[in-house]
């Protein structure tokens, strides 16, 4: 964990985070490290469905990338779900790769399970046999939320300090406390 810690407090240090920290504005700072076109998506889930409030993946059929963010989070909730994805790049996690075919209908006979989770593969990522989750897909994802959870933090100890600057009487009244 001390490892993890420290990983993800390099990427955040690595990343100018904007102020305000918005959907749009957090969006055009990624833009501006990211290796490839990226489009930022709000309409229906790209994979077909997919419940996530946010998906990272790669298109290997068009020259770029894209974060999907589910339409109905807004405020808050859309920028930490862009933080999370975010969270896995920096961090040195995997896309999602968006397949260039249109999945082939799954057979009647899987109506509860997806033929993907039965053949081992949950959104592309590998699954334990002995357990719903892998292991290490639990790790990345819990090193996503917490980046997500620390630069919504910083942005907001980023926005008080700003606040406060400028203003003699609140400058005083913040230093004598």
């Amino acid at each position: 964990m001390i490892h993890a810690d420290r990983h993800i407090r390099r990427a955040l240090a690595a990343f100018t985070i904007p102020e305000p920290l918005t959907l749009d504005s957090l969006f055009a700072s990624i833009q501006k490290v990211y290796p490839r076109p990226l489009e930022l998506l709000r309409g229906e889930p790209p994979i077909q469905g997919l419940r996530a409030n946010g998906l990272w993946i790669t298109r290997p059929d068009r020259d770029g990338d894209a974060m999907w963010v589910a339409p109905e989070l807004t405020g808050a909730a859309a920028v930490h779900s862009l933080a999370h994805e975010l969270g896995h790049f920096l961090l040195g996690h995997k896309p999602v790769p968006l397949p260039s075919a249109p999945a082939e209908p799954e057979p009647e006979a899987y109506e509860y399970l997806s033929a993907n989770f039965l053949g081992g593969s949950l959104l592309g990522r590998a699954r334990s046999q002995e357990a719903p989750l892998d292991p290490e897909y639990v790790q990345i994802e819990d090193q996503a939320e917490e980046f997500a959870f620390r630069l919504r933090r910083v942005a907001a100890q980023q926005a008080r300090e700003t606040r406060h600057r400028g203003d003699p009487l609140v400058e005083r009244m913040h230093h004598s406390l």
